[in-house]
């Protein structure tokens, strides 16, 4: 499903006030009454003096507060996340929402695959695998803490960026082969690790191991899973990645598959969209919205300043910050983008800033409304550049 990120605007607001004097109309002369000279003097008769009409008074127009961000925006749990038992079991847990969470685990030893989905609840689970264990823990966005059949284990994410960053994500698809049609899905991360669970009916084959990648003038990238579950020899592979598609072959001791799979973020992709204002102090500030459907996105906000000045922006603003919200909640900020925990993540991105005071934040995010704010650190005014990217490796 195709995913957009609509609009980006720039809230710029002034109050206008004024007042306006009103003016009394003139008190009319009075007009005395003629006297006969047989009668004595009239009394003279005044008209009484009209009350003057003032001219309403406008109320100054009030300035508009921006609201950041709307409603249901929240830091993403997404992702693909991993552990090791002592046994050397491979637990994998894929989250695609905050809501939902899907738990493989490939026990080598035993030789079977166990496996449980279901719901997450302010990140929390408590599921039972096909195998009969409990498993029960809690996801957050460094990594999950849980309990497998009693015994405490964590998990991390599996890495996004790094060498191999353009064949990292989760592939989904049909594989074809001599017991049929099956589901087959891939996951490899950016340092060539590479899982593989085929389902056909009830009967789970997979396991783990690298991937190799082509030497020109070869294109095809390799693999071999030495550690594997319902084969009786090693699993061995080749594809190509042309556009979140991987295409390839692999053989099990059951024969050889032919496979079509597509990059899970393939389905949910956003434009990189940017705006470009002077950003001044309170109501000042450059504001930007942008919202997020169709799933969750990793997300790249950066606020941009001094690089400006190189493209003849002046005067381009020295030092900006900024900060994202959700409805009226903060969920990041930054001011000088290498002060970031993840910043060796941000440099593998590939738009990493050129000018270390320049603002950055790398985050996933659910579906929903967000708004970032830009200002100056310290105060300080000039024209700025926010801009918002997704990162299409996830």
């Amino acid at each position: 499903m195709k995913s957009i990120i609509k609009y980006l605007n720039l809230i710029c607001c002034v109050g206008l006030s004024a007042a306006v004097t009103a003016l009394a109309e003139p008190t009319p002369s009075p007009s005395p009454s003629s006297t006969p000279h047989t009668e004595p003097s009239a009394t003279p008769r005044l008209e009484p003096t009209p009350t003057p009409t003032s001219t309403p008074r406008p109320e100054p127009t009030p300035t508009p507060t921006a609201t950041p961000g709307g409603d249901h925006g929240e830091v993403s749990l997404r992702g693909v996340y991993g552990s090791t038992t002592p046994a050397g079991a491979l637990i994998v847990f894929c989250i695609e929402k905050n809501t939902f969470v899907q738990i493989n685990v490939l026990d080598i030893a035993g030789q079977v695959i166990g496996f449980a989905e279901g719901p997450l609840v302010n990140g929390y689970f408590s599921l039972t695998l096909t195998t009969g264990q409990a498993i029960v823990g809690k996801a957050t966005e460094n990594g999950i803490t849980f309990n497998l059949a009693g015994q405490p284990f964590q998990a991390s994410r599996f890495s996004t960026f790094g060498t191999d960053s353009k064949i990292a994500g989760r592939y989904f698809g049909v594989a074809h082969g001599p017991t049929g049609e099956s589901q087959v899905m891939f996951i490899i991360d950016s340092n060539k690790h590479i899982i593989m669970i085929q389902r056909s009916g009830t009967q789970l084959t997979g396991g783990f191991g690298m991937v190799t990648a082509p030497v020109a003038p070869a294109t095809q990238y390799t693999f071999t899973l030495d550690q594997v579950v319902g084969s009786s020899s090693p699993i061995t592979g080749s594809f190509t990645i042309d556009d979140g598609v991987f295409t390839g072959t692999f053989q099990t001791s059951a024969g050889t598959f032919t496979v079509n799979t597509f990059k899970n973020s393939l389905f949910h992709r956003m434009a990189n969209i940017s705006t470009r204002g002077l950003v001044g102090t309170g109501q000042g500030q450059l504001i930007g919205g942008f919202i997020i459907t169709g799933g969750p996105k990793l997300v790249m906000i950066r606020a941009m300043g001094p690089s400006l000045t190189a493209a003849g922006v002046s005067p381009a603003l020295a030092n900006p910050s900024v900060i994202l919200y959700a409805g009226g909640t903060q969920l990041a900020a930054n001011d000088d983008w290498k002060t970031n925990a993840n910043v060796a993540d941000i440099i593998a991105s590939g738009i990493a800033p050129t000018d270390d005071l320049e603002a950055v934040l790398l985050i996933r995010l659910e579906p929903g409304a967000y708004t970032t704010v830009v200002s100056g650190a310290g105060g300080t005014t000039g024209i700025g550049l926010v801009e918002v990217y997704e990162i299409g490796s996830d």
